[in-house]
């Protein structure tokens, strides 16, 4: 029984693979849809799938954009294994689902493998540019041409490393006259590791794909493309006994590269074939490589900018783009760890008694407008927002990204969040005036992320974070600036300062000496 078809594109939703199913399917861009196409371009009804005699067929069923084979419009068309066509502006690849064989060995015990020929794929892809190339290289550059042009757009547009070496096996069984095929990766540990895999035979007649790891070796380090002998021309009776059972006419390998990097290889055989391999097929096979070395480069260009994207967007709710920046490029560290910081614990007065005369949705308003403004004076002196408890705002300087000056940063962005506060409440006159209380403590104090395997949070944690605490809630009057001992003594004479009489504070058995921030000698520094 042949294997059954399958269309893989991709739309909006990104990639998808559906099964031709024995039976009429509706595509169009709407749930109710057998096949259901996420992209504009395609009409609500735009085509369906018909079957006559055990054929299946593809037909326009009165879209508005119609269904394209290369560059000619056509109402109707049997749907054959290898097909490239578009709907709209959505690319098809027909496809048989031989599933994957999990079935490679790349082993050094295979002494009867040898190499007939080989390739060197940089010299390769340099005569591809030349304009005095050989009648053959031509030959085989039309045969590459004709690559690009079926199936370019679908192997490109993968979004992930398995679909593009699936589309790679693909393309090669349609190219040249193997059977089976895999694409290997090399892994963080430089070995190669098995990612698609793909045969064109029953699973009856498939034995395993064998390569000789000193042949694989070979390719990645030299980055050269093989043939590898066949069995008809082995000398050795053991050896060629050895590939007979593998059944193994001739082989192909090449190396993946991309620049100086040797990403894989990509390598094919064949099991059924009377014919053996050729030096043609092995240039067709280089330049499949290219391409799809191209194309995983691609992918893994477009998931590392999505991956930097997606953190940077989870890293700017809690730091300041600069210090987003060097977190990005490792230049600071978001590990657990004893820093010297600067916390500060800011709280809004006056917020209950406000709230109670609004909307819930309009004390949401409120504080998402209040907080964005507190946040931005944090984030511009590069603090670190902890968290929002309530109606109040807890912040740290000097980590991730350490930061010598930490507590004059922390007293200069207390001062902005005051001021910030009166042009809040000068914006509201009607409303009750809102105050804050903050105070602000250095020292040592535990930074990381803590939490559940579900959830963590990058905080602090320790008694300079609790001196803090408490000089905003015990000490601090509505207004006020309240710092500790050890942030008062870092401060330099721009800032004006108050010494209090000593106070004891919950938690600790010796009174702390707590200074009250009066402002900056230069009020435009602020």
């Amino acid at each position: 029984m042949p294997h059954p078809l399958i269309l893989r594109f991709r739309d909006a939703q990104g990639d998808h693979q559906s099964e031709i199913l024995p039976q009429e399917l509706s595509l169009g861009r709407t749930s109710a849809s057998d096949i259901w196409i996420d992209d504009e371009t395609i009409s609500r009804k735009h085509a369906r799938i018909v079957w006559e005699e055990g054929v299946p067929f593809i037909e326009d069923a009165g879209s508005r954009n119609g269904i394209y084979l290369g560059d000619q419009k056509i109402t109707r068309m049997e749907l054959k294994r290898g097909l490239v066509f578009r709907l709209g502006g959505v690319s098809f690849l027909v496809e048989e689902d031989s599933g994957k064989l999990q079935s490679v060995q790349i082993h050094q015990a295979l002494p009867g493998q040898g190499v007939l020929d080989s390739l060197m794929v940089d010299d390769w892809a340099s005569s591809l540019g030349a304009s005095d190339a050989q009648p053959s290289h031509a030959q085989d550059l039309g045969v590459a041409l004709k690559l690009f042009k079926d199936a370019a757009e679908t192997l490109l547009t993968g979004s992930e490393i398995e679909q593009v070496a699936e589309g790679a096996i693909e393309l090669a069984l349609r190219s040249l006259p193997v059977d089976r095929g895999f694409v290997s990766l090399l892994d963080d540990d430089h070995q190669l590791q098995s990612v698609a895999e793909k045969s064109s035979v029953a699973s009856s007649d498939q034995g395993t794909m064998r390569l000789s790891s000193t042949i694989a070796q070979q390719v990645l380090d030299e980055r050269i493309a093989v043939l590898i002998q066949d069995t008809g021309n082995m000398d050795d009776l053991a050896a060629a006994q050895s590939i007979m059972e593998m059944r193994i006419q001739s082989a192909l390998c090449a190396p993946l590269t991309s620049g100086d990097k040797v990403l894989g290889i990509i390598y094919v055989d064949c099991v059924t074939q009377s014919k053996p391999l050729e030096k043609n097929h092995l240039d067709i096979l280089s330049v499949l490589g290219l391409m799809v070395s191209s194309a995983l480069e691609q992918v893994r260009l477009t998931q590392s900018v999505a991956e930097e994207k997606r953190r940077r967007e989870e890293l700017s709710c809690r730091l300041s783009p600069n210090v987003v920046d060097k977190v990005i490029a490792g230049k600071a560290a978001l590990g657990s760890q004893d820093l010297e910081i600067t916390v500060m614990f800011a709280d809004i007065v006056g917020f209950t008694p406000l709230s109670e005369t609004l909307e819930a949705n309009q004390v949401v308003e409120l504080l998402n407008s209040l907080f964005d403004g507190l946040t931005k004076e944090v984030f511009l002196q590069d603090g670190t927002l902890d968290k929002y408890i309530g109606d109040a705002l807890i912040a740290f300087f000097g980590a991730p990204d350490p930061q010598d000056d930490h507590p004059e940063r922390a007293v200069r962005a207390a001062i902005a969040m005051q001021k910030h506060l009166a042009e809040f409440n000068a914006r509201h006159p009607d409303w009750p005036d809102l105050q804050m209380r903050i105070g602000i403590n250095s020292g040592i104090a535990t930074v990381g992320d803590v939490g559940s395997e579900a959830r963590r949070d990058y905080t602090v944690i320790g008694d300079t974070v609790n001196t803090a605490s408490r000089l905003e809630s015990q000490v601090a009057t509505p207004g006020e600036i309240i710092v500790g001992p050890n942030t008062a003594r870092q401060l330099g004479e721009e800032v004006h300062k108050e010494a209090l009489d000593p106070v004891t504070v919950k938690g600790k058995s010796k009174t702390v000496e707590p200074w009250k921030i009066l402002g900056l000698k230069n009020d435009s520094e602020a």
